[in-house]
């Protein structure tokens, strides 16, 4: 795994983050990849490990133990992916009889789909994906998208409402 640190403006204490970084890089990725079992979801993971370690430092918190401290952290964002993969729906095949009494004029095309979801402003289309997609917390997408919780819920209701209004101009029965 090669270090990725993120270009982040220049603060006091960044080069002491750095330094953190890059010390504790390899342990940290190897702690995770013996939970996570494959390299991709382990680098991504050690990744968000880091950044939450840079913004609990950011915030004033000064561990005094740094590897344990880390390690914490990076237990910590392995047990919030598992969370977020076991939110997502499971795929299960359609029964044959099913598949075959779905006619396709009732069913909308993905090539329909993409371009009605394409149209919605990209903050809508952001929250959609981060909601419906990741299967993220209300929480989760509020951190990430650096909003309120309140917000959230106020541009994904506004997000669901543009989409279905649309889905509905297009003529496509949206699902219930």
């Amino acid at each position: 795994m090669t270090p990725r640190v993120e270009t982040l403006r220049r603060r006091p204490g960044d080069r002491s983050f750095e330094r953190l970084y890059r010390r504790h890089l390899p342990e940290v990725y190897r702690f995770v990849l013996r939970d996570v079992g494959n390299r991709a979801d382990a680098e991504e993971v050690t990744q968000s490990a880091f950044l939450d370690a840079y913004r609990a430092l950011r915030r004033g918190h000064a561990p005094e133990k740094p590897r344990a401290w880390l390690f914490g952290i990076a237990k910590n964002a392995t047990r919030r992916r598992y969370r977020t993969l076991s939110r997502r729906p499971c795929e299960v095949e359609l029964e044959h009889e099913v598949a075959e009494s779905m006619a396709d004029e009732e069913r909308p095309h993905l090539d329909e789909l993409r371009d009605v979801i394409g149209s919605l402003r990209p903050a809508h289309q952001q929250v959609l994906f981060l909601r419906e997609i990741e299967g993220l917390s209300y929480v989760e997408i509020a951190n990430r998208m650096d909003l309120s919780h309140a917000a959230v819920e106020t541009l994904l209701f506004r997000a669901r409402r543009s989409l279905r209004e649309l889905l509905e101009a297009e003529g496509i029965r949206p699902a219930a």
